[in-house]
């Protein structure tokens, strides 16, 4: 069996507060300064929010126009990044669909794939986050150059249920504005899930202090399935290239046939989630 390799860009920025202009813009530069010939193609993970940082106070009636504006800036920035640096790239947005508004991790692909997407499930409701989005209802699952992966934003972390591997992923993105203060639990977390589902974990942090005075020390990192850290970031702007291994991947889980013995469930949502 040959070995099937995805390679992986962790981008780590400080978002300009509400200024989906000035994070573009800044983030042309981090890009350019970064990625090479050789470092080109694969997937490109950008953090939660990355345009903006994690504003949760978006009125829907107020900043429609807004809003609006904002996400299809990013939009197209992120369709044009990905045919220029020849990647996928992964971020969240706030999007407006249907009368509301969603927390969106999207897959957008150079050429004329379609957008995957993905609604944050768990909002954030110590920062208000639930006050004016809407929380998504569907499990995500993506297939992204070959490989099964399930997209997740920040705080759905925190919930191993909904993250659960049921035998039908091998990697798990997170995107993420996670404080400074609560680093800990951001590492734990992530080597946490990639243990329980024998999967790779990526998860991509911003750094910087956002408009609330919040402070982020990044820390992006790539765990394995046995939960060894594969790379880690610091806490400055910048970006790290990883490459992961199905070959390797598939090797540990016969080895220890962990999955199997799981407990089976199904998750249950509510219809008007």
């Amino acid at each position: 069996m040959e070995s099937k390799f995805l390679h992986i860009h962790l981008v780590q920025n400080a978002a300009v507060w509400n200024d989906p202009h000035a994070s573009l813009l800044e983030l042309d530069s981090l890009l350019s300064a970064n990625l090479t010939k050789e470092s080109k193609g694969g997937l490109l993970v950008l953090p939660e929010m990355f345009a903006q940082g994690f504003v949760t106070d978006l009125d829907i009636k107020n900043s429609k126009e807004l809003i609006i504006n904002n996400q299809e800036r990013t939009l197209d920035w992120m369709k044009q990044t990905a045919q220029k640096f020849d990647v996928i790239v992964v971020g969240s947005l706030p999007i407006l669909e249907g009368g509301f508004l969603y927390n969106r991790m999207v897959a957008i692909h150079g050429n004329a794939a379609p957008i995957q997407f993905y609604d944050k499930k768990h909002l954030f409701s110590l920062a208000g986050e639930h006050v004016h989005f809407s929380p998504g209802s569907q499990r995500g699952l993506w297939e992204i150059d070959g490989w099964s992966t399930i997209p997740s934003i920040c705080y759905d972390l925190r919930f191993p249920v909904w993250l659960r591997n049921q035998k039908d992923y091998q990697v798990m993105l997170c995107v993420a504005n996670w404080p400074n203060s609560r680093a800990l639990a951001w590492r734990s977390l992530l080597v946490a899930r990639a243990i329980e589902n024998q999967a790779y974990v990526v998860g991509v942090n911003r750094v910087g202090t956002d408009g609330t005075g919040t402070v982020y020390g990044g820390a992006s990192m790539v765990v394995g399935p046995d939960g060894a850290i594969l790379a880690q970031m610091g806490d400055q702007e910048g970006l790290c290239s990883v490459v992961l291994d199905a070959h390797a991947l598939a090797v540990f889980r016969r080895a220890y046939p962990f999955l199997a013995d799981a407990d089976s469930f199904s998750i249950h949502s509510p219809a008007n989630a």
